[in-house]
């Protein structure tokens, strides 16, 4: 219903607050892989968690392609019938671009991984070195705490997701977010990869919610963990 449907009050300071809308306004999530655990851009729950803090009336539809390219283009042109505006984490950009050209007037957030032709990114200052030899970045950084790895490299999908959240609400509000900057001819908000090491854990990956202490020091590290006082 874009923004004409939505009653926005925006706080464009540190975040946005306070909005409500006369009817439901849709923002389409289309996720490469949700199920991938290694160094994943998307965060989910957080971004529905933060449109639903700044916007009571819209409504967060999230469909996962399964790293299958041609899924996401039929998910993409069903977003195109009702959604206001789309999120895209694209499976492969190139092809992600002929379907941003079918956009037409729906706005398009490239999250992740820019997709040339999209009206904004949110995503990385520089890719992140690949990680070889784990399944999940909790297994990454298990292995850290053993000792069998000095680091590895976490992607802040949190923060990615809220901003990306904030983008959304705030072009639906027609209260576009500022302080972005031009990547490749797209308003951008660009995120460090971080280089994670011991002394790292609890202050990122912790500290962001994307592992617990739990996880980190049971069974095998739950020792090395007590030694190194991680807590």
């Amino acid at each position: 219903m874009r923004c004409l449907l939505l009653v926005c009050s925006l706080v464009l300071t540190s975040a946005l607050s306070g909005c409500a809308a006369t009817d439901s306004t849709v923002i389409a999530v289309l996720v490469a892989d949700e199920t991938a655990q290694v160094q994943q851009p998307i965060d989910v729950e957080r971004l529905e968690q933060r449109v639903a803090e700044v916007c009571d009336g819209c409504t967060v539809r999230v469909q996962d392609a399964g790293s299958d390219a041609d899924v996401q283009a039929s998910q993409f042109e069903q977003a195109l019938e009702d959604a206001d505006l789309v999120v895209l984490d694209a499976v492969d950009p190139e092809l992600a671009e002929s379907l941003v050209q079918q956009a037409g007037e729906v706005p398009v957030i490239a999250l992740g991984t820019l997709v040339p032709g999209a009206d904004w990114f949110v995503g990385l200052s520089e890719p992140a070195a690949r990680m070889d030899g784990v399944d999940s970045d909790l297994e990454a950084a298990r292995e850290v705490i053993g000792g069998d790895r000095k680091s590895f490299v976490h992607l802040p999908a949190a923060e990615m997701s809220i901003q990306a959240a904030d983008v959304a609400v705030g072009e639906l509000a027609d209260e576009p977010v500022g302080e972005s900057v031009e990547h490749e001819g797209v308003p951008s908000w660009l995120f460090d990869p971080v280089t994670v090491r011991i002394e790292d854990l609890t202050s990122v990956v912790v500290a962001s919610g994307a592992m617990t202490i739990a996880e980190l020091c049971s069974g095998s590290t739950a020792k090395r963990c007590a030694k190194l006082g991680i807590t």
